[in-house]
């Protein structure tokens, strides 16, 4: 029983932990929420729009990508210019080197851009690109202010991030001209904030949330869950066996006294309520072990970081823990309802013994 707790604790938290810290770093590039032309099918590839909408606050602001080709000591590449309306303060806990970006041609850099383009703090990355399809290149130079590193590979290979001044002057966009609204807020938006936010948008325009724009991200998150699911099946599955054997073990051991009370009169009926005196100290004192055991294991990994992950494949350098102790609890009544199978087995020998022949054996 404290197994089958301590394992299924530390993997609930384990993955709901990653799937938190994957969700929050992607948030920096995509926000939680987006509202952009119906036609725009990627979040990167950023199109005006001229319908003024009444989003701005703390929640809402605009930004918009910027495909070109950035040039260095060490070569060239190609890279993504994202630019933000104003500095997503999110950002401040990611640069680990110089400051945050505070015109329009000031940029911060990945730590994996600024070794490839051998570019440091202070230095100017010559920045070409496109204003539309078949015109001859831009050129723009851009301060390098900062350096960043989230851990998410495949934008860290690709991104600059700097302020939307600097793509709308590189455009040559209009005041008047709208730019991809992004929502952060920790809070997923419910079905119906959706419904009621497309209401009020005209028809050229759509809200678009994460899992729709990155599918396989999160098709790969959802992944976690089910291998959860998995393994508490199996589980709760093998515990509620080797309960039942348990409980058919200790009965056989009384069999006499369970013979003795049925020669009486005691019903079968009544054999379920005895058997969970026997089952209910038993799970308790199993979840007792195995959940303070699978907390403490969680507390010295949140505060120590001690199982690292590759940030290539898992986006983050260390294992993180969710406290979802909502999550947790759900969890542990799953468990404990499941256990109450385990009282058919002993209860069927109950029902089919006979008294008579075991007192006299006896």
């Amino acid at each position: 029983m404290a197994s089958t707790f301590a394992i299924l604790t530390l993997a609930t938290s384990f993955s709901g932990g990653l799937q938190t810290a994957i969700r929050q770093k992607v948030g920096l590039f995509y926000g939680s929420a987006q509202v952009r032309l119906l036609d725009q099918h990627s979040p990167y590839e950023t199109q005006v729009h001229y319908t003024a909408l009444g989003l701005d606050s703390t929640e809402w602001m605009q930004m918009a990508w910027k495909a070109g080709v950035a040039s260095g000591p060490e070569g060239m590449e190609g890279i993504q210019w994202l630019g933000w309306e104003r500095w997503n303060a999110s950002w401040n806990q990611l640069i680990y080197r110089g400051r945050a970006p505070e015109s329009a041609y000031e940029i911060v850099l990945s730590r994996t851009l600024s070794q490839r383009l051998g570019l440091g703090i202070g230095d100017e990355m010559a920045y070409y690109a496109s204003r539309e399809a078949g015109a001859a290149p831009t050129l723009r130079y851009l301060s390098v202010t900062g350096l960043y590193e989230t851990g998410l590979a495949e934008w860290d290979a690709q991104t600059a991030v700097g302020l939307l001044s600097g793509i709308r002057s590189l455009q040559r966009w209009p005041d008047s001209a709208q730019a991809t609204w992004v929502r952060f807020d920790p809070r997923a938006l419910s079905p119906k904030d959706v419904e009621g936010l497309r209401a009020q948008l005209p028809v050229s325009l759509d809200v678009f949330l994460p899992g729709s724009d990155l599918q396989a991200l999160y098709q790969w998150l959802d992944l976690f869950d089910a291998n959860v699911a998995i393994l508490a099946v199996v589980l709760i599955l093998v515990g509620a066996v080797n309960l039942g054997g348990t409980l058919l073990i200790l009965s056989l051991e009384q069999q006499r006294a369970l013979a003795l009370l049925r020669a009486i009169g005691w019903p079968s009926a009544h054999a379920p309520v005895a058997l969970a005196g026997m089952l209910v100290p038993m799970l308790l004192r199993g979840a007792l072990w195995g959940i303070g055991i699978a907390i403490g294991l969680l507390a010295i990994q949140d505060f120590t970081g001690v199982l690292t992950l590759n940030p290539e494949t898992y986006y983050v350098h260390h294992v993180p823990v969710s406290w979802n102790f909502g999550r947790l609890i759900l969890l542990y009544l799953i468990v404990f309802l499941s256990f109450t199978p385990a009282l058919f087995l002993p209860w069927i020998w109950i029902r089919k013994m006979q008294p008579a022949g075991i007192l006299k054996s006896a």
